[in-house]
């Protein structure tokens, strides 16, 4: 019998949420390197310019990659003659979860109950927590942090026993498209398949720490091809299979966007053994040549702005997400005004991490803008200029954009220390208690977005 306290496994996973969160696997590295110096277009290169130099300056300044530093989901793999001493070990990863969230100034984005209470635990806890009983003497810990964006895109379905490799590449193909450029691409995608509905989900999670056969191998291969015209979309593919029902073809497909946030340790008797992601990060160049300089308080410019061009915005813009256009939509239907004045104003859909010591503002970046949509009608009613987010609009929301002549601006997803260094003051101005999905009052230098609309 091996015994382990509790209390290094909660520094392992304090630490595990720290590596997740602002370093950079090195070999998506690579292959992101690879399409920065593939790159044809301008747009492609300084796209992949913006991601090269988030991950660089994450990684020297341990800030998180992303704003969305999501949900924590984590693989424990305990030696049946392993004893774990003290604390219990869902106890102990909570507690360490809760720790590195509170102390390291990341977003906290757990809600207390799905459909009843929609309440931020403040605690990012509780962590999604998956147990094995294995042979051996150690602890092995695979640790995802979750972003919701992809999240939100990724899909499972039941497929008949006699169904073709093919239809199950058309569906994967199918989500892909579906997801767009709300899962923030290019993508990776985990790829489940086996078990029941559930579990074929939890594999889809676990191929990004799974070591693939020869014939996973093969059939990541063969999509791979399938998907070739969606290849700058996709990062990289990772496959998990199993035993299922005879009655069974479960297939579920986890998207992770660029990033794909994942650490790793094995704790022994001897200490704690982590994943190395400590490489040489490459200086690159910032690229913005084509971009044109306008300023928020220019209406009339930002009004003559035709789709496609890209802009550096200056001056001020307020953030706004899910849970404060609803707080906006119940203070209008009571009062028959909006609590701050938005004429001629642009929001930002977006919810930062807390700022450290030293920031004006957590990294922040875009979050997905059909989730406001049907809030749409309601802002521009009331003299909305602009928006900004990520991803594509429904067809209601556009009509209404374009009929009271306002715009739509995209941010990349997935620079938010980029971006976060766009921002010069920061101030709360509304619903406080939202915590991150409060509304700020932003003052930007040279944001970098794209006209859509």
């Amino acid at each position: 019998m091996i015994e382990i306290d509790s209390d290094l496994l909660e520094q392992t996973i304090y630490n595990l949420c720290i590596q997740a969160n602002t370093a950079y696997d090195e070999k998506l590295y690579n292959l992101i390197l690879q399409k920065y110096e593939n790159a044809i277009t301008q747009d492609e290169k300084i796209k992949y310019t913006n991601i090269l130099n988030n991950i660089k300056i994450a990684f020297e300044s341990q800030r998180p990659l992303c704003q969305d530093t999501g949900q924590v989901v984590i693989f424990v793999k305990i030696g049946r003659s392993v004893f774990i001493k003290n604390k219990c070990i869902n106890d102990a990863i909570n507690s360490a979860v809760e720790k590195a969230y509170t102390q390291n100034f990341y977003r906290k984005s757990v809600v207390t109950n799905a459909i009843f209470d929609r309440t931020n635990t403040q605690t990012n806890t509780p962590a999604l927590i998956y147990t094995d009983i294995t042979d051996g003497n150690d602890i092995s810990v695979d640790l995802t942090v979750k972003g919701a964006g992809s999240e939100n895109c990724s899909a499972v379905k039941m497929f008949k026993p006699t169904d073709t490799k093919e239809d199950i590449f058309k569906f994967i193909q199918e989500t892909i498209q579906a997801a767009g450029e709300k899962s923030c691409p290019p993508m990776v995608l985990g790829i489940g398949i086996g078990g029941t509905l559930e579990y074929a989900a939890i594999l889809s999670k676990k191929a990004f720490f799974h070591q693939q056969t020869n014939a996973e191998d093969a059939l990541v291969s063969d999509l791979k091809n399938y998907l070739i015209k969606y290849e700058s979309n996709i990062l990289d593919i990772k496959v998990f299979t199993s035993s299922t029902h005879i009655a069974c073809l479960p297939v579920a497909v986890t998207i992770n966007c660029h990033c794909s946030r994942h650490a790793s340790a094995i704790i022994t008797s001897q200490g704690v053994q982590y994943q190395n992601k400590n490489y040489e990060h490459k200086n690159i160049e910032n690229l913005c040549c084509n971009y044109k300089e306008i300023s928020t308080d220019n209406i009339e410019a930002i009004k003559a702005l035709k789709a496609g061009e890209n802009i550096l915005l200056t001056g001020e813009i307020y953030t706004a997400r899910d849970a404060a256009h609803k707080k906006f939509k119940e203070y209008f239907d009571k009062h028959r005004i909006l609590p701050i004045d938005i004429k001629n104003k642009i929001i930002f859909y977006a919810g930062p991490c807390p700022a450290a010591a030293d920031e004006v503002v957590g990294p922040v970046g875009p979050t997905t803008s059909f989730r406001m949509d049907k809030y749409c009608a309601l802002m521009h009613s009331n003299g909305l200029l602009a928006s900004i987010g990520k991803g594509e609009r429904s067809s209601e929301a556009i009509e209404t954009i374009k009929r009271y002549n306002g715009k739509y601006f995209t941010a990349q997803g997935g620079i938010a220390c980029v971006l976060a260094k766009c921002v010069h003051s920061s101030d709360i101005v509304a619903f406080e208690e939202l915590g991150t999905e409060a509304v700020r009052k932003l003052y930007v230098e040279k944001l970098p977005v794209k006209v859509i609309i």
